[in-house]
């Protein structure tokens, strides 16, 4: 088959958040640019990631929170109902809206420069679809992930992975989901608020927190919210009737059975990397088949060829694919002049109830920090029950702090708590600014605000230090 022949300087492989975004920059001051995709139109954050999941979400906290007006003395007369039929299809025409300016960009670009189909790379400059063969100076790959099924999961009839959830007809009367990642437990909650039957079945590590104290704390408050299990052992899923029967062993060592009607995989997310010949021209994957890339300008192995967002790692958030695709999709069209990312700050928030968050280094991270260069910390652990998330019944969660030894300065947080995202948004912002802690401990934060933890812990920090000093003395 003769194939249509098409030279570019740059082609971008995905056009999800990633690579739309790389293929704005790359096709600046007139390079001319090819975009192949071989998914269906719009990103994934916007068809079955953070963008419908936060609908949910909003929905699920919308209907929970009217079943909290007694707690402050608000009582009903009669019984409230619910009719929550029409919740998925009122998410699916807020994602249409959310999704029309990305359709616009799309088709806006020229149809010879816009292909459909898996690309195949032959070599550092060519790849080719099924019907065209590409010729590359540069190219950028945002092909992103899909939901990891495991064998057994693919082996039942009608199961329901994260991409396809959202286009059900209605919500399930019950459901098993699996996973405690990020997109499992907000899923979970979010189905339990709106009066779903749901058991999540998870892990001890729940989405990325290391920090046992921030762990116990998470299990509690989630636990005590909705039915989630830790470390079960599944001993049988079947189909059954209309439904599913599920046979585990819980972390008690007690066997248990449940029937849901659904079953719901989440337990996190794969790089689509397959068919691409990705390693036959010399590309290479880390053990978890992300695409290895220099962290700084995201190029591969290959210096010409270049990776963004979820195909290059595993943390899923539309921001940083898109701070990333802009970065690699310039020094594709610069190369080899190249810009590397000035110290991004990690922050990592996972809108549950209450909201989890990482921002700066982890715990884990923190020791192989110490580990590798020596450098010292203290952890300050808060604990937030005063006043304030008394009154609103929100009290329990904590915020667990690391503090250089040396330079007195915020290195990173593990977060469970109601607000937990604005405490992370500002801690980011005092870890880029590398205020000490002697300082953050007297600013001068509003006594209602969530934030005010962050003086807690800073103080904490302090008196902890000092200990360090004496010991220098």
């Amino acid at each position: 088959m003769i194939k249509n022949e098409i030279e570019c300087d740059t082609v971008i492989i995905g056009a999800g958040s990633a690579g739309i975004e790389a293929f704005r920059e790359a096709s600046k001051n007139g390079r001319k640019c090819v975009l192949i995709d071989d998914g269906p139109l719009g990103t994934t954050a916007q068809r079955s990631g953070e963008i419908p999941t936060s609908i949910l979400m909003s929905a699920g906290l919308s209907m929970h929170d009217t079943r909290r007006m007694n707690m402050f003395g608000i009582e009903t007369h009669g019984s409230i109902q619910y009719d929550t039929s029409g919740v998925l299809n009122e998410l699916r025409a807020v994602r249409a809206r959310s999704t029309s300016s990305v359709l616009s960009f799309m088709y806006k670009i020229p149809e010879e420069l816009r292909l459909r189909g898996r690309a195949r790379f032959i070599n550092q400059n060519s790849l080719e679809t099924d019907d065209h063969l590409v010729r590359f100076k540069t190219a950028v790959v945002c092909t992103g992930a899909s939901p990891r099924v495991t064998y057994e999961q693919s082996r039942l009839p009608g199961i329901i992975t994260t991409d396809v959830f959202y286009e059900q007809k209605e919500l399930p009367k019950s459901a098993a989901v699996f996973g405690s990642s990020s997109v499992g437990l907000q899923l979970g909650q979010a189905l339990s608020y709106l009066g779903v039957d749901v058991m999540v079945f998870g892990q001890r590590r729940l989405w990325d927190l290391t920090d046992d104290a921030v762990l116990t704390v998470a299990h509690q408050m989630l636990s005590a919210r909705f039915h989630l299990t830790i470390d079960s052992f599944i001993t049988s899923i079947e189909a059954d009737g209309d439904g599913y029967s599920i046979y585990y062993i819980d972390e008690s060592n007690y066997e248990n059975y449940l029937k849901m009607d659904a079953v719901i995989a989440a337990t996190g997310r794969m790089p689509n990397v397959g068919g691409m010949c990705l390693q036959d021209i010399g590309i290479r994957l880390e053990k978890t088949g992300c695409i290895r890339v220099d962290e700084g300008t995201l190029q591969t192995s290959l210096p010409n060829i270049f990776a963004a967002g979820d195909v290059a790692h595993d943390r899923q958030s539309t921001s940083i694919a898109r701070e990333e695709g802009k970065l690699a999709g310039k020094n594709a069209r610069n190369y080899p002049q190249l810009k590397s990312q000035d110290g991004r700050v990690r922050l990592d928030i996972v809108y549950t109830d209450p909201v989890l968050a990482i921002v700066g280094h982890s715990l884990d991270e923190m020791k192989h920090r110490a580990d590798a260069s020596g450098h010292k910390f203290v952890i300050s652990e808060v604990r937030l029950d005063n006043g304030h998330y008394w009154a609103r019944h929100e009290e329990g969660g904590i915020v667990s702090l690391y503090t250089d030894v040396d330079t007195h300065t915020v290195m990173g947080a593990e977060i469970c708590a109601s607000g937990a995202d604005h405490i992370a948004q500002f801690l980011s912002l005092i870890i880029k600014t590398r205020m000490p802690v002697e300082e953050l401990q007297n600013f001068g934060f509003y006594h209602l605000s969530c934030e005010g933890a962050i003086a807690e812990a800073a103080k904490s920090a302090v008196q902890k230090l000092s200990g360090f000093a004496g010991k220098k003395a």
